[in-house]
């Protein structure tokens, strides 16, 4: 927080204000910033000057444009107008160093045309007072502000050629342990693998991230940083290439010459394919908010929201209109006014629905479930035949090649610049298209296996029982309905009290 000091009555000393940075405070202490302030208040003292307010910019670089320093901003401001908000008179600057004031040039102009906007202002750092009215001076500042932005600059060249390096050399990078690897970041920690590993499987099988992660709340599963986990870091932990044994550098998978992804030198927890599924899933949501109540859950297109109900954007409206054909409309839900169960209904026409069927949510949801069940019971939901091929691995080993060619045609001076970046870059794009879809492909297969190698038993005896008692998790159980129904048409039931008659409900089976 800044300090003010008021200036006793009747002194000389020229008040003036102390400025204090430092770009990164690990201890999180402000220790940096306090120790230059007690250096600044000593200089100051020397000169005959007082200190009466301090500037203080923590944990803050002055290097990066998008970095914005508020006290430094505010300093700006409080110079150009020669006073503090409350009144009192400011006449200069004290700083411990000018690297701590400003490492670009645009900083330090604007610093200059600031303090000197009014003549008299006084200007000093630990070493010695400056004259910044002069032009040498001024000169001097701004040429040290400009090697300070070209050593920075070095200093980013250097670190991102470090990054590329080790990222090619699959050496893994620093930062807290992550969860699933002992400190070395190498070794697998094998307790917290196995709850990854399951995580991973239960996720690409249906279960909401929110549900694995209450799991592990009451199971007093703790991050490596001791904190509770959240639906966003579990989804940033398991999305991560770390996870199958692969690199990532900004954001891209790291590939060898070939094109195959390198792989790092710890210890994987899942195979690609796993990961693959689990990031197909995360992928497909992109652009979507994901929380609790919100997108998160069942793995399949259109239906990301952690729904309360087994059914809800699953039953359509079967009652016919004029013209011929039927409603169509997505049926809602509402509680009943004691508030003991739900009730399925088609909203209005001033919403897009006719208005004209409701259901008793239990009763539809009990009919569907069996219907649903039975299926899978029928079909022994473990055909694993059907999942889904890439059939284009010819294709993207060609157009590889093609590139693998016209690099070497280009290093041996064969081909102009302008061909090769040009030719480079529409095989390049080819080559991110097919593995985009390789990996889409790919992520669906695996998360359709882990989905039918399913113990149909277990989720029978299950599916009835609350999330207390073991059951499965609604997501789960809606992952299930998904997978086997494209929509469950509710036809109307007629006027007046009618019986519940599951034969008005009429599911529209996937093939």
């Amino acid at each position: 927080m800044p300090k003010t000091t008021m200036l006793p009555e009747g002194t000389d000393l020229v008040p003036v204000v102390s400025y204090a940075r430092i770009s990164a405070d690990l201890r999180g202490d402000e220790h940096g910033v306090q120790d230059q302030h007690r250096v600044n208040r000593q200089t100051a003292a020397r000169h005959g000057w007082t200190v009466v307010h301090e500037f203080t910019d923590n944990d803050k670089s002055a290097a990066k444009a998008d970095v914005y320093r508020d006290d430094f901003e505010a300093m700006l401001k409080v110079l150009k107008g020669g006073k503090l908000p409350d009144g009192r008179e400011v006449r200069g600057v004290v700083i411990i160093a000018e690297d701590r004031l400003a490492r670009r040039p645009g900083d330090y102009e604007r610093f200059v045309e600031a303090i000197t906007y009014r003549d008299g202002r006084v200007f000093a750092d630990a070493k010695q007072s400056k004259d910044l009215y002069s032009e040498d001076v001024e000169s001097m500042g701004l040429f040290g502000a400009v090697i300070s932005k070209m050593e920075v600059r070095k200093m980013q060249r250097r670190m991102r050629s470090s990054h590329q390096a080790r990222a090619l050399q699959g050496k893994a990078v620093g930062g807290p342990r992550p969860f699933g690897w002992k400190e070395d970041r190498i070794t697998v920690e094998e307790p917290e693998a196995v709850l990854l590993r399951q995580a991973a499987r239960d996720f690409a099988g249906g279960t909401s991230l929110y549900a694995i992660v209450m799991d592990w709340k009451q199971r007093g599963i703790k991050t490596p940083r001791g904190n509770d986990w959240q639906t966003r870091t579990l989804s940033t932990a398991l999305a991560k290439p770390r996870m199958c044994g692969y690199r990532e550098l900004r954001g891209e998978l790291v590939r060898d010459a070939s094109g195959a992804p390198i792989l790092g030198e710890w210890q994987p927890i899942l195979t690609p394919e796993e990961w693959l599924a689990v990031r197909d899933i995360l992928d497909s949501r992109k652009g979507h908010n994901v929380k609790r109540g919100g997108v998160v859950g069942d793995p399949l297109p259109k239906d990301y929201r952690e729904h309360r109900y087994l059914l809800t954007g699953v039953l359509r409206c079967g009652r016919p209109v004029d013209g011929g054909g039927v409603c169509n409309a997505l049926l809602r839900t509402k509680k009943t006014k004691n508030g003991e169960r739900h009730i399925y209904f088609c909203p209005g026409k001033e919403v897009g629905g006719c208005g004209g069927v409701g259901r008793r949510g239990d009763l539809v949801d009990f009919a569907i479930s069996e219907l649903v069940l039975g299926q899978m019971e029928l079909a022994q939901y473990t055909d694993v035949d059907d999942a889904p091929l890439w059939t284009r691995e010819e294709e993207l080993t060609d157009v590889e090649e093609q590139l693998e060619e016209l690099t070497r045609q280009w290093r041996a001076r064969n081909i102009s610049n302008n061909l090769y970046f040009r030719t480079a870059a529409d095989l390049e794009s080819d080559i991110a298209r097919l593995r985009a879809e390789k990996n889409k492909i790919t992520g669906r297969a695996e998360r359709q296996r882990a989905s039918m190698v399913t113990d149909i038993e277990e989720i029978r005896r299950r599916w009835y029982l609350s999330e207390e008692e073991g059951g499965l998790p609604l997501s789960r159980k809606r992952a299930h309905v998904r997978e086997m129904l494209h929509a469950v048409i509710v036809h109307p039931a007629g006027k007046g009290r009618a019986a519940f008659n599951p034969d008005l409900l009429e599911p529209v089976w996937m093939e």
